[in-house]
């Protein structure tokens, strides 16, 4: 099949909407129902999905960001606004790379903030841009610094399943005998 280029055909709304919602079903498929995802009525924070492990109280906060090309480079890159964007224990992005030839979900990875912020590269504001984090990965690699996070798209719900039951644990550990020790 021939490569579709979507980038002129489909408007970046509809573009988020089809990636946010491809999330949401992979992640509660890929946790057979253990999490559920909501969408805020807003988007001032970042946040397009939060996640939660059904009887639990703890709650994952996702920022999704997608591509269905990538550079001339090959290389998935994306900004992510200094303004709506601050690190947490509990705030993950997903980045979704989606093949232009078969219009699926080729790469994906999943980051938490805290090491988003610490890897990324900063862009200064300038006259024709606001500062950013920029997110510039190779879908094919395994050696560049983004490869570690990547997560087969079928182990994604898995995956932030194991990551809300691990942040409820340790509040737990905080919380023990209804005691806050922070």
């Amino acid at each position: 099949m021939e490569p579709i280029n979507l980038e002129d055909k489909i408007s970046s709304k509809q573009k988020g909407d089809i990636t946010e919602s491809r999330v949401a079903e992979l992640i509660t498929l890929g946790s057979r129902g253990q999490l559920t995802c909501y969408t805020p009525s807003s988007d001032d924070d970042g946040i397009d999905i939060i996640v939660n492990a059904k009887g639990e109280f703890n709650t994952l906060y996702i920022q999704v960001k997608s591509r269905f090309n990538l550079n001339k480079k090959k290389r998935f890159v994306t900004n992510i606004g200094c303004k709506t964007f601050k690190s947490h224990s509990s705030f993950y992005i997903i980045f979704m790379y989606f093949s232009p030839k078969d219009l699926e979900v080729e790469t994906v990875w999943l980051i938490p903030s805290k090491d988003f912020e610490q890897l990324a590269y900063l862009i200064s504001e300038g006259k024709s841009h606001k500062s950013s984090y920029r997110f510039a990965a190779n879908p094919k690699s395994e050696i560049d610094k983004w490869a570690k996070y990547k997560v087969d798209k079928s182990q994604l719900g898995q995956q932030i399943l194991k990551t809300c039951l691990e942040e409820n644990d340790k509040e737990e550990i905080i919380h023990h005998c209804g005691k806050s020790y922070c």
